[in-house]
């Protein structure tokens, strides 16, 4: 039985009702919104190229790696890259590698067709850097190539010209060994896929990142880059990879980079790692290349960044170009449409050795020094002196004649003269060159330790220095589980928290508790304190909790849980700036200093000490 809706009860007339639009009326029926579905079809070659096309190419710096991987595969000892309007309107790779045989060209341009791989089996032993060969296919479907190239065994060039992916001149041309590509009119076809490029700059910025780090990994290659008929980057190519830095870096970052070259596990690490001094505002200095390949490899960066753990000023990143060497069965190239990322079997492993081996170039680093700056107008040749390197951008000055630079001379003097290495042996290796035999002289500014080296005087900051042997041992007592540095109170004392210095001391409780911390909750937001880290305290030991819990919760310099608690521990433990120190109590901290591991920082990145060399105090007084 149908059943009737009672009618609605009648309402007074009113205007006629104004025809909806759409926007009046949305319609929340998503299906109703196709119109005319069609089949499934199978997409016509020239729409499918163009769509795959772009799972390889997304921006012209995709297509100069492409062809410069080809490049280097080659066997090219000399390349040239060039780009105009940030490669969308041209990019031009020419190298001297094997060249291309004649018969062989349109076949290059063939989707899937390559001479890297052969068999399923050759993927678990790729040892080039193209291999996908869909690199020609996809750029020629994206824009319009010309290329000029000669094999050894042939008496004159080929040149052909491609549009659409499809080779619409072909004709011989004189040229020398090797290939040139030209691409031109990127995307000019695929306007949507155009229009969400970035400006050109921000494009030519991308390729010259490119171009560097490419540098970079084969120093044996010459390299020229330009942008807009300006040369931006060229490399010599004799196979010295400090060499291939200055033409990066410059060469005053290049000559004070610390050589790296260690091998553990089946893994071996080569290449420069900055010292502390040599600092940037990113990661974007950090080069790695796996078995010759430039990888963006967030563990392995990772593992760079945490050897520089408590070396470097917050916010600022190492400087470094690492070659990792694995074999082929431990990593897997195939991972990357791009090929920028590869996966590792033993990842942690890897990681494990790539830090290891920074950390180890690290104790070769060199003392911070003062630096003379050359007089203006001033032949440096009159006097042999050579000219000093300029101050980079927000780096202080220390006077008119002097401003604190890195020297690029050895200043420190052999560990064995220490008298630390004399009483602990085992403490640090006997190759680590890392302080000088230093005589205390005396304190300045009551902050300072004056002392006397074996090439001139050193200024330590008392408070930095103590900090570095505080923490040396806090560490030290954790990982030989010994006794905990505490110190109990007579009294419990009740310490009042904010609510943020709650969360903190409850996020770092166990750490504070292994480093001397004795508290246990007692009610909302309080905690009742039993015992304090070893010198923590003095009038007012709430008051000093309180500043440690806030230091830690906006501590970001450290990593690690525990050495980020123990760092913060460690400065409010350490003698403070203006304390006036006994002569006995500077030559025991500076013997203290000697016995750490990396003396000449503090564990938030500040400089222990600096140096001011014989030579520069001579000149200062006119004996030079």
């Amino acid at each position: 039985m149908r059943h009737e809706r009672p009618a609605p009860p009648s309402r007074a007339p009113s205007a006629p009702a104004r025809p909806a639009k759409p926007s009046d009326s949305p319609d929340l029926n998503p299906k109703s919104k196709i119109q005319n579905p069609k089949s499934i079809q199978i997409l016509p070659p020239e729409v499918a190229a163009r769509i795959a096309a772009g799972e390889v190419i997304e921006r012209p710096v995709s297509v100069v790696r492409e062809l410069l991987d080809n490049a280097i595969d080659a066997g090219a000892t000399r390349i040239s890259l060039e780009i105009e309007e940030g490669g969308v309107s041209l990019i031009r790779v020419t190298d001297d590698g094997r060249g291309i045989p004649p018969e062989q060209i349109e076949l290059a341009f063939e989707r899937h067709a390559t001479s890297k791989i052969e068999a399923v089996s050759d993927l678990g032993h790729v040892r080039t850097l193209g291999f996908r060969g869909e690199a020609l296919p996809s750029i020629a479907s994206a824009a319009d190539v010309e290329i000029i190239t000669r094999a050894a065994s042939e008496p004159v060039g080929v040149m052909a010209v491609l549009v659409d992916a499809r080779v619409v001149r072909r004709a011989a041309r004189p040229a020398p060994v090797g290939t040139s590509f030209a691409v031109r009119d990127l995307f000019a076809r695929l306007p949507a896929r155009r229009k969400f490029l970035a400006t050109i700059a921000a494009e030519t910025r991308q390729v010259t990142v490119l171009a560097s780090h490419y540098a970079l990994a084969y120093p044996g290659i010459a390299f020229q880059f330009s942008s807009g008929g300006r040369r931006a980057l060229t490399t010599s190519g004799d196979g010295d990879l400090r060499h291939a830095f200055a033409a990066v870096y410059g060469a005053e970052v290049a000559s004070v980079m610390l050589d790296v070259d260690h091998e553990e596990e089946g893994v071996r690490v080569t290449g420069l790692a900055g010292p502390p001094s040599q600092n940037r505002g990113n990661r974007a200095a950090i080069s790695i290349f796996v078995n010759g390949r430039w990888v963006q490899s967030r563990p392995l960066t990772f593992a760079v960044v945490d050897a520089y753990q408590s070396q470097l000023p917050v916010g600022r990143h190492p400087v470094a170009a690492l070659a990792v060497s694995i074999g082929d069965e431990d990593v897997d190239v195939n991972v990357h449409p791009a090929k920028a990322e590869v996966r590792f079997r033993d990842e942690r492993t890897v990681g494990r050795v790539v830090r290891r081996a920074v950390g180890m170039a690290l104790d070769g680093a060199r003392v911070v020094s003062w630096f003379e700056p050359q007089a203006e107008g001033r032949d440096p040749a009159e006097d042999g002196s050579s000219q000093a390197p300029s101050l980079e951008p927000g780096e202080a000055r220390t006077g008119q004649r002097l401003s604190l630079r890195l020297a690029p001379q050895t200043v420190q003097g052999r560990m064995e003269m220490s008298r630390a290495a004399a009483q602990t042996p085992s403490a640090q290796p006997a190759h680590r060159d890392l302080l000088p035999l230093l005589r205390v002289v005396g304190q300045m500014g009551g902050t300072y330790i004056v002392a006397e080296g074996p090439d001139g005087m050193y200024l330590l900051d008392q408070h930095a220095a103590h900090e570095r042997v505080m923490y040396d041992r806090l560490v030290q007592r954790r990982d030989s589980e010994g006794a905990r540095p505490s110190q109990p109170l007579l009294e419990p004392l009740v310490a009042e928290l904010d609510p943020v210095q709650a969360a903190v001391l409850a996020e770092h409780r166990d750490h504070l508790a292994s480093l001397g911390l004795d508290a246990e909750p007692f009610g909302d937001n309080a905690y009742l304190v039993r015992a304090i880290p070893a010198g923590i305290g003095g009038t007012d030991v709430v008051s000093e909790l309180r500043a440690v819990l806030d230091q830690l919760g906006g501590e970001r310099r450290v990593s690690d849980p525990f050495r980020r608690a123990a760092a913060t521990v460690a400065c409010h433990s350490s003698v403070r700036a203006g304390m006036a120190l006994a002569m006995d109590e500077m030559r025991r901290l500076v013997e203290d200093l000697e016995r750490t591991a990396s003396p000449r920082t503090c564990p938030h990145g500040r400089p222990t000490l600096v140096h001011v060399g014989t030579e520069l105090i001579e000149r200062q007084f006119g004996r030079r």
